[in-house]
């Protein structure tokens, strides 16, 4: 039997022909020293080689993502691709309504089924908050709708002034590996992160800066983990990086594909009270403004010094509120009764990553009541609106969970807490420490601070 020696030797004597030791290795340690450039060479050049050849694999990758997804706005051609798009999509003058449709303060319903599915819990159940004032149910009256915009069409909806008041952009991103990517990381962060709603069904979860709670103000990213969750300092931080990289791709392509009104509204926000972007960096031990997306090959491709999303959001599934409220408002995968709020910045934009449309009449469906509009639920749609004007989304034909149950819908927002201005204003001038801003990440946040944090978050 060939000896472990000898096989040392033979391996030597194959790959290092001329200066490979004799036949014994009692020397080993002296050759290993006297042959240490050359073993080097032999070992760093084919690492070296490997490395060069994944790079260029990424760099390429990365120039056929930007083309195939649009990103890179200064490209003529992109432009000229981007501009051919949105001129496909057709526009609609709509009439404000005197009196909002569906009515507000009302929950949405679609269906008998959905009504008696939701009866009970709207109507009879106890409630976490006693406080909180039960709104009726209100079925729909497809006849009244001024427009129903379906799963696949895209749609600009103008006032008589030639306005925007919203805009829905189908199959935002033309990728169903990275659609898939981003919202395997929705559900990871709902999963591992605390519904911040707990007297709601589903979750919704936040992500990037936050204010702390009102009592205690603290900059710092969203700390939100379940204590049940058990990850290491270095998962934290790479689910942080995750997300991050969400919300950039998503901005990015709202950069692209959504109404200028709504980038230069959240950018104008963003300069005017000198916030931090969602950039893990100033958390953590990495680049700044860098975001890296998973294109289903193994190979992870990351964009430098490039624009990152606005300094908040939230994931959310199968969220549904069944309450009235200035705080949040509903969006393409939140449930909510219609209602309006006074925000920081006029314009919200949502993702929706997952839709199960296998089966008909789910609810789940977005309606602007202000123009008496439906955006049917759809994976991969862009919508944007403006938050002054009456806005909700219809019950779910779901029963009523936390965490489990069927995945109807599931996406994210770029949303803003009302407070995150203020806490920015006194970070900058001194009033909250670095040691503050830059405290570690973990997951032993006051639940109550997060709960009235949440009170204050736009969406």
């Amino acid at each position: 039997m060939e000896t472990q020696d000898s096989k040392i030797l033979a391996f030597l004597a194959k790959h290092l022909p001329d200066t490979a030791p004799d036949h014994s290795l009692s020397n080993f340690k002296s050759w290993v020293v006297q042959s240490r450039s050359y073993i080097s060479r032999v070992v760093r050049d084919p690492v070296e080689a490997q490395a060069t050849s994944t790079q260029k694999v990424r760099n390429q990758r990365k120039k056929k993502l930007v083309k195939q997804l649009l990103l890179n706005t200064h490209n003529d051609c992109i432009n000229t691709a981007i501009g051919k798009l949105q001129k496909l999509i057709p526009t609609h003058v709509v009439k404000r309504k005197v009196v909002p449709y569906p009515p507000s303060n009302y929950w949405i319903v679609e269906s008998q089924e959905i009504w008696d599915l939701w009866r009970y819990r709207i109507t009879t159940a106890p409630q976490p908050d006693a406080c909180i004032r039960r709104k009726p149910m209100h079925m729909v009256d497809e006849s009244k709708l001024a427009y129903d915009v379906h799963g696949k069409e895209s749609a600009i909806f103008v006032d008589e002034k030639k306005n925007p008041v919203a805009v829905v952009i189908s199959e935002l991103c033309d990728s169903e590996e990275i659609l898939f990517w981003a919202n395997e990381i929705v559900l990871l962060n709902v999963a591992l992160e605390r519904n911040v709603r707990k007297e709601d069904a589903g979750s919704i979860v936040i992500s990037g800066w936050s204010a702390g709670s009102r009592s205690r103000m603290h900059l710092d990213f969203a700390r939100n983990l379940k204590s049940k969750s058990k990850l290491s300092a270095l998962e934290k931080h790479e689910l942080q990086y995750k997300s991050a990289s969400v919300f950039a791709l998503f901005w990015n392509l709202v950069k692209s594909f959504g109404p200028k009104e709504v980038v230069e509204d959240l950018e104008e926000f963003v300069k005017e009270n000198d916030l931090y972007r969602m950039d893990t960096s100033y958390v953590q031990n990495r680049k700044s403004q860098t975001y890296t997306i998973d294109v289903g090959d193994g190979v992870p491709v990351t964009f430098h010094n490039t624009d990152l999303a606005p300094p908040s959001g939230v994931f959310a599934r199968n969220y549904a509120r069944c309450v009235c409220s200035v705080y949040i408002s509903g969006f393409l995968i939140v449930n909510r009764p219609v209602h309006y709020e006074k925000q920081p910045h006029k314009w919200a934009a949502s993702w929706t990553t997952y839709r199960d449309n296998t089966r008909s009449q789910m609810g789940g469906h977005f309606y602007l009541a202000s123009y008496g509009i439906r955006i049917q639920g759809a994976s991969n749609r862009a919508v944007f609106w403006r938050l002054a004007d009456w806005h909700g989304t219809s019950l779910p034909n779901l029963e009523p969970s936390e965490k489990e149950g069927p995945l109807l819908q599931s996406g994210l927002a770029i949303v803003t807490l009302a407070r995150l201005p203020a806490a920015f204003r006194r970070f900058h001038k001194g009033q909250l420490s670095a040691e503050e801003l830059h405290a570690e990440i973990s997951n032993q946040c006051d639940e109550l601070g997060l709960e009235e944090a949440m009170k204050d978050f736009a969406l």
